[in-house]
């Protein structure tokens, strides 16, 4: 039985030991297949070369290109897997590739002027211009080594876009050169002696840099062991060392601060403000900012908290003390606000504070103190109106005088500040007075009586004068009487003035009648003497005043008839003496014939001025007289009018 069981142990062992060999040699076969591949940084990589590493590595690499400000044609800009991570064989990674600088990007061209040959190099470089050639002419105006011009107008261009920039080479006829050395361990001061002997003009720019030690240089614009012209210039980065990142002093103690400066070799300007948030020495703000960077040595401006302002109490004291304290707390970013009123009190002398609001504790910056000041006692003003009383103690008391209706004279009117009121001492209040009722005097010429009227009015009597004019003995202009006069009058009264026009006569109607003589205090004036068919001979044909009364000495203009003008007389001519003269044209049309025919007559009927035509068809010839009524050689008035009848068959 045991050498049974033995046997089958045996057995099983061999079987385990069978299975173990066939599992091991599995695993070492599929280990051998499926080992995975580490990932390497392609970014170091020229298209080629990624290519091959792919066929290598039985990895698919597929590209795209894209444009890269940054990165060199032809060199890979990122890949879908990261660097270090595994994959197995057959897998894909996408590359993209750098097709370099963009050549469809616009560039601002600057303006060139004084600017010398490292300059623009420096500007093609940094600008990535494709197609920019740089070439060189004598120039008498220009320096040598420095622009003269460009072939391009246009304030920007595209990167590709040809540009050519012209260099003065002075007299010459080519620039000498310079062999630039490596400037790595130069210091500023070795560069600018350099610069100085070579006639190369340095240009430095400070940049902060992690391994650069401040005060080297990080790089030069033109490469060592190249030739610059001389003349141009190079730009050196110089390092500002790793410097120091601020950190926020904001809310953090003068101890925290202090010793954050100590320990990074800064150097500390503090100043102080008051603040509501932030306790006594505690840091409020920082220049320059936190997280900037700055060189080791610098100096960090850090205002700290004064905390809280504590009031004075300027209780009794004046407005002025109370400014004044503000004033110096607002140097120190107090902010405080002062607003004031005017109040009167028993017990506060005038122009002292009454009360302060607040007078003591803590209190935020931007806070309003109230401050409440004496006006001292003050002065109830009294009831003037209805009295006789013009004055009070403690007041400035002026008065006028007005007429009035109904407050007799001497009575107050009116006063300025109504009674009750309390004023400072010394207010000024005016009074109005009554001068009672205007008293009228009786005067005896316009003159007076209008000074009268212009005093009483200079003190609210609002007379005016109305005038009535009235034909009187008195001479013209004099006063004849008033109304009122001796009696007294309210303000606002009418007085009537009656005004002398002198004495006056009656013109009658001359028309018609015989022309009359001067006299009874009428002159008579003849302007004309004219014919008249209507008006008689030494009749009067009208007059230049109609008839009424009038101041006496009026001067009557008047029109006198000389009766009917006479009538000229004349023999009167032969119209047909006058027409036989006339002979027609071989081809005159017959109306012209006519026409002309009439002229005739016209001028010679003169000095009969009214001939009358018409026409006769019997046989006769055109333009022959048949008849003239009147007939000719009678003596008649040359105003008669002459018919004359003319053939025309």
């Amino acid at each position: 039985m045991k050498f049974y069981q033995s046997k089958v142990n045996l057995l099983l062992i061999s079987l385990v030991l069978s299975l173990s060999v066939l599992f091991g040699f599995s695993m070492q076969r599929n280990l051998s297949i499926e080992t995975p591949i580490r990932i390497i940084d392609f970014r170091s990589m020229e298209s080629d070369a990624l290519l091959a590493w792919g066929q290598e590595n039985d990895i698919q690499i597929k590209t795209t290109e894209e444009y890269s400000e940054d990165v060199v044609a032809g060199m890979v800009i990122s890949q879908s897997s990261i660097v270090g991570e595994r994959l197995y064989a057959g897998s894909t990674i996408n590359v993209v590739l750098s097709k370099g600088p963009d050549p469809e990007v616009i560039v601002n061209l600057i303006d060139f002027t004084g600017k010398d040959i490292g300059e623009i190099q420096l500007f093609i470089e940094e600008n990535k211009l494709m197609a920019a050639e740089i070439l060189f002419e004598k120039s008498d105006a220009i320096q040598s080594a420095y622009y003269i011009k460009k072939n391009i107008d246009a304030e920007s261009i595209q990167r590709k876009t040809p540009i050519k920039f012209y260099i003065s080479t002075g007299s010459k006829d080519e620039l000498t050169t310079v062999s630039v050395p490596d400037f790595t361990e130069y210091t500023r001061q070795q560069i600018s002696t350099w610069s100085s002997t070579n006639n190369i003009k340095a240009n430095f720019v400070d940049e902060f840099h992690d391994t650069v030690a401040a005060g080297k240089v990080i790089s030069q614009s033109q490469a060592a062991n190249t030739q610059v012209y001389d003349g141009s210039s190079i730009t050196f980065k110089m390092s500002l060392g790793v410097g120091v990142v601020l950190e926020n002093f904001v809310g953090k103690t003068k101890g925290a601060i202090d010793k954050f400066i100590s320990d990074n070799g800064l150097k500390v300007n503090y100043s102080f403000s008051y603040n509501a948030t932030q306790n006594k020495d505690v840091g409020v703000s920082m220049s320059p900012n936190a997280s900037v960077r700055v060189p080791n040595g610098s100096t960090v401006n850090v205002t700290l908290s004064l905390g809280k302002i504590s009031v004075t109490d300027f209780t009794g004291k004046t407005l002025s003390q109370l400014n004044a304290w503000v004033s110096e707390q607002n140097k120190l970013g107090a902010n405080l606000k002062v607003t004031s009123t005017q109040d009167y009190s028993a017990t506060t002398a005038s122009g002292q504070l009454i009360s302060q609001t607040p007078s003591s504790g803590d209190i935020n910056p931007g806070t309003s103190i109230r401050a409440s000041v004496s006006k001292g006692e003050g002065v109830v003003v009294k009831n003037f109106v209805g009295g006789t009383s013009t004055s009070q103690e403690g007041l400035k008391v002026s008065t006028s005088q007005t007429y009035h209706a109904s407050v007799p004279s001497g009575q107050v009117i009116s006063q300025s500040i109504s009674s009750g009121s309390k004023v400072d001492t010394n207010t000024s209040i005016s009074l109005v007075v009554s001068l009672g009722k205007v008293q009228v005097g009786s005067y005896s010429s316009l003159g007076d009586l209008e000074a009268w009227k212009n005093s009483v009015n200079g003190s609210g009597a609002n007379i005016s004068i109305s005038k009535v004019e009235e034909w009187n003995e008195k001479p013209a202009g004099s006063l004849v009487s008033h109304t009122s006069a001796g009696a007294s009058v309210n303000p606002g009264t009418t007085i009537t003035a009656i005004i002398s026009k002198g004495l006056s006569v009656t013109v009658p109607n001359y028309v018609g009648g015989n022309e009359p003589s001067s006299g009874g205090g009428i002159t008579i004036n003849v302007i004309s003497r004219d014919y008249s068919t209507t008006v008689a001979s030494g009749k009067v044909i009208s007059q230049d005043k109609n008839p009424g009364v009038y101041a006496s000495g009026v001067v009557v203009g008047i029109r006198v008839s000389k009766g009917a003008e006479p009538i000229a007389t004349a023999q009167v001519p032969s119209a047909a003496f006058y027409a036989s003269n006339l002979i027609r044209g071989e081809n005159e049309d017959p109306s012209a014939f006519l026409s002309r025919v009439q002229s005739a007559i016209r001028s010679g009927m003169s000095p009969f001025t009214s001939i009358s035509f018409s026409t006769s068809s019997v046989a006769c010839l055109l333009g022959e007289v048949t008849n003239q009524d009147p007939s000719p050689g009678q003596t008649l008035p040359v105003t008669t009018t002459i018919n004359v009848q003319l053939c025309n068959p």
